[in-house]
């Protein structure tokens, strides 16, 4: 739940709070609602001597938030207005749940499952030896340098052609027996008909919001390319091009301006720059920008 003052910012809810909206603590850790009856909640930490724990909020109370100061937000557009440390408990927050609500049914016998260990794990009702475990897709996410090392392979998926002009770094799934480095070779081979070489794994980021509802972890790279022509597969992308190191620092100069399509803006274009990167909170931001810091090649002529 957001609080609406002031300015969208999260606010968590104290028990009194809590108790307003018909929630009350149980003794067996679960949270009785007056309408509702038991609620499961789900324990995302302890923080400053104080446990946090998440609800969804049940549609009898829709219209009571509706009516007092809080409103029901999505998260990837409030991700302009939180702090980093909010949207890492808030996505935290989101990505539980959509596990939750993903896996009510045993995935090896099909019986209901139950939450348990305040949801860190769900127990099917049929068999005590069927377990599920909240999981997290691995994602390989890769920055490519030209073969002169003055340019980098950013691309639009068509999942991001309604977002507008919009140029990112590459990614993709990684398969089972599959390492990081052959999952980067492999996606920039299939999206941009570029080869890659030298893979070196800079970082990584959780991203709750990912694709299908599913909680995945961005490895972040940067690859050396063996050829510059590039051959997209237009199935999935809807572009892919070499931008020079000079663009790209200009299009980090306005990642976080209020044209970028990213944080909610009109996507207007400028004269000298036809596209957006994506804004901070996203990993390609930070592999774009390590990558145009560098006063030279990131790869040297010895790799």
């Amino acid at each position: 739940m957001v609080s609406t003052e002031p300015a969208k910012k999260l606010r968590w809810l104290e028990a009194p709070e809590l108790e307003n909206l018909g929630y009350t603590p149980s003794t067996e850790g679960t949270i009785n609602h007056t309408q509702q009856g038991l609620l499961t909640p789900l324990l995302l930490g302890k923080e400053d001597s104080v446990w946090r724990m998440s609800i969804e909020a049940p549609e009898a109370l829709l219209d009571d938030i509706g009516s007092s100061n809080y409103e029901l937000a999505d998260l990837r557009s409030l991700m302009p207005e939180l702090s980093m440390e909010e949207l890492a408990v808030a996505g935290h927050a989101v990505a539980l749940s959509n596990w939750h609500r993903s896996h009510v049914f045993c995935g090896k016998c099909g019986s209901q499952t139950l939450s348990i260990e305040v949801g860190g794990k769900r127990q099917c009702t049929a068999d005590p030896a069927h377990r599920e475990y909240p999981r997290t897709d691995p994602v390989a996410i890769m920055l490519v340098e030209s073969v002169d090392g003055k340019h980098a392979l950013l691309g639009r998926p068509r999942s991001l052609k309604r977002r507008g002009p919009v140029l990112t770094c590459l990614s993709g799934f990684i398969e089972q027996g599959e390492s990081i480095e052959e999952a980067v070779a492999r996606e920039v081979r299939e999206e941009a008909g570029v080869e890659v070489k030298n893979v070196h794994i800079l970082g990584s980021q959780p991203w709750p919001i990912g694709r299908g509802g599913s909680c995945e972890l961005m490895i972040g790279c940067i690859a050396q390319a063996k050829n510059d022509t590039v051959h997209m597969d237009d199935t999935e992308m809807e572009e892919v091009r070499w931008v020079s190191r000079a663009d790209v620092a200009k299009a980090l100069d306005r990642s976080s301006s209020k044209d970028n399509p990213l944080t909610g803006g009109s996507g207007e274009q400028h004269e000298d720059l036809d596209f957006f990167i994506p804004p901070p909170w996203a990993i390609a931001h930070h592999l774009i920008k390590i990558w145009a810091g560098q006063p030279s090649a990131w790869f040297s002529a010895k790799l």
